[in-house]
């Protein structure tokens, strides 16, 4: 991606989901709204603990699934995705996680 995106990124509290075969169904009631994440992006929300970086996430994916190239592009397009669904925030640095 051309534009820089924070390297760190966390759940935001609130949600109710459930675990489905496909990936994730999110819950949210304050804005009674229903997320439904793939299996790679449910993926890619655990990952969101603050801690991992786009790089850990992308090597952890590179890895699990014996890529040759990194899917770095891929991953911080379903970042800025879940952002944009108020799922996830740029939380900027690791020593900010709870």
């Amino acid at each position: 991606m051309k534009n820089e995106i924070a390297p760190f990124f966390r759940r935001i509290d609130g949600f109710e989901y459930s675990e489905v075969p496909d990936g994730y169904v999110i819950y949210d009631n304050s804005r009674e709204h229903v997320h439904f994440l793939n299996l790679t992006a449910a993926a890619i929300f655990e990952l969101c603990d603050g801690r991992s970086s786009i790089d850990t996430i992308a090597e952890l994916f590179q890895g699990a699934f014996d890529l040759s190239i990194s899917p770095k592009d891929e991953i911080e397009a379903c970042l800025v995705s879940l952002v944009s669904q108020g799922l996830i925030e740029s939380c900027g640095r690791s020593s900010s996680a709870a």
